[in-house]
């Protein structure tokens, strides 16, 4: 093995082979503060790299939006902006169901991202020290669910059968569930008031980290090389140094490290929220169906969420 830890005679065979295995196979993939009412009509639009860098962090949590278009109108953008960042939240399941999520477009074009009165971070900044600044005010259990509780504390009961579910969303006022495995995911559900609304929300989550999601996708990029001798030297060298890192082994030098600078190596699908308003809110079966469409929301976005890992494996990775 030569000094920089990659496979000494199949390093450049190995590269073009996955790399010319993924682009048959995948698509071309798509990467793309203000205080409020700061800033002027007249002042310039964001620079794109703004912009590009909130639509790759809406990319790992797979939200479709143009955020150029949404910086063009800054009288508008706040609001815009807010609104997808708290799906993303909703999505990436760090549980900050507690605390008021916005975004902002500054004078100078840049997007802060505020919780509460906490400014987290900057869209342009590097996305591993942003997730370790939203990773900072989460409180995971043991098994990697949010401890915080939505309501505050007090409030959270135990979901003991289907029938005090439904006394809890027909007659209750104010409610929250602890976590209950359920569907091969965790739920929990809470209603509270937003935005002058009362709320029913359902959230199911499976916390899988990046990592692991890197884990499982070099799994299956490892078994897609149609070079069979290769495919065993890399299973082989996982024995000690991991999936993940065999397969970084047979790429160019700096495929590691290009890798780690890309946001969806740092944030990823984790949970879904489904909240229902005026008289679905209080209606048993609206939410029991909730309950079954955002688990299956859950389940496809996270398998997604593999094949856009494995296809990224697979790329230049320059």
């Amino acid at each position: 093995m030569e000094a920089n830890g990659c496979i000494p005679c199949h390093t450049d065979r190995a590269a073009k082979i996955i790399y010319n295995y993924g682009m048959s196979e995948t698509t071309a993939r798509q990467s793309a503060t203000r205080q409020s009412g700061s800033r002027r009509k007249d002042m310039p639009a964001p620079t794109p790299s703004d912009a590009t860098g909130f639509q790759r962090l809406l990319t790992t949590a797979q939200i479709d939006a143009d955020v150029t278009g949404i910086v063009a109108d800054p009288a508008t953008a706040d609001a815009q902006l807010t609104a997808l960042l708290r799906e993303a939240l909703d999505r990436w399941g760090y549980g900050l169901h507690h605390l008021d999520h916005r975004a902002a477009l500054t004078d100078t074009g840049e997007i802060q991202l505020f919780a509460g009165k906490t400014l987290v971070g900057r869209t342009g900044e590097d996305s591993e020290h942003l997730a370790r600044s939203y990773a900072s005010l989460s409180a995971p259990n043991a098994d990697g669910l949010s401890d915080w509780s939505v309501l505050g504390e007090g409030w959270r009961t135990t979901i003991k059968s289907q029938a005090q579910l439904r006394v809890l969303i027909e007659d209750a006022r104010d409610f929250e569930t602890l976590w209950t495995p359920e569907r091969g995911l965790f739920l929990r559900i809470w209603r509270r008031t937003e935005g002058g609304h009362e709320v029913t929300a359902t959230e199911y989550a499976q916390p899988v980290n990046a990592t692991q999601l890197l884990g499982d996708a070099a799994w299956d990029a490892i078994q897609g090389i149609r070079d069979r001798a290769l495919q065993r030297e890399l299973m082989e060298r996982s024995a000690k140094g991991g999936l993940l890192q065999a397969f970084l082994s047979a790429r160019h030098k700096d495929a590691e490290r290009n890798l780690g600078s890309l946001p969806e190596t740092h944030f990823t699908v984790q949970s879904s929220v489904t909240r229902l308003t005026g008289e679905d809110a209080r209606d048993f079966a609206a939410v029991r169906a909730a309950q079954k469409t955002t688990a299956d929301e859950l389940k496809a976005m996270q398998e997604r969420a593999v094949r856009g890992m494995v296809e990224l494996l697979r790329s230049d990775l320059r």
